[in-house]
């Protein structure tokens, strides 16, 4: 398997990013920690990646992910314009993506209280030698601060386009999981 130079970056506007190492000594034991390196506005900017997070933040870079996306899973906000300048750029996988209209108003930015949390994430499977990337639905319900579910679910390809409209409309979890076949009407 031949990795070209271009399979191993980001798509032109989508920002740079990476993960580094470091060595933290606590009560004289050397503990490896990681932390997410990304310019904003021309300035080097570092965030610590906790270990919880570490294994998406891994597979989303290795996928080489939109750094805005990274950003987010490590719930750091960001506008695209100070990744890139005036540049906008499309959190979305964009080879996979076949709606260029983005008319989200800026009141729609969220989901309604209630209405749970979830994102679209990429796992790299390698399957007889071969990378592939596939969409899984990563989703979460809360009751009174208290999480009742975490879970994701497989996002056949023939569901994805749809399955991305609704994430960008912030349609309720639950929907996008009816239509995942996850939950009844």
């Amino acid at each position: 398997m031949s990795n070209s130079p271009s399979k191993n970056r980001r798509r032109k506007g989508e920002g740079n990013g990476s993960i580094h190492w470091r060595i933290i000594t606590k009560k004289g034991k050397d503990y490896p920690q990681a932390y997410y390196h990304w310019q904003e506005n021309g300035k080097k900017r570092t965030k610590y990646i906790p270990k919880k997070l570490l294994g998406d933040i891994q597979e989303a870079e290795a996928a080489k992910r939109p750094v805005v996306e990274i950003l987010q899973m490590l719930g750091v906000e960001v506008s695209p314009s100070k990744l890139l300048g005036d540049k906008q750029i499309n959190p979305s996988n964009a080879a996979l993506e076949t709606s260029p209209s983005n008319d989200i108003s800026p009141s729609k930015m969220r989901r309604n209280k209630g209405e749970g949390s979830g994102s679209i994430h990429w796992r790299t499977i390698i399957k007889n030698g071969r990378d592939y990337q596939q969409a899984y639905y990563h989703y979460e319900f809360w009751s009174e601060g208290d999480r009742l579910v975490k879970s994701s679910k497989y996002i056949p390809k023939r569901l994805l386009n749809r399955v991305q409209q609704m994430e960008r409309e912030k349609a309720a979890v639950k929907e996008i999981l009816q239509l995942l076949g996850m939950m009844k009407s």
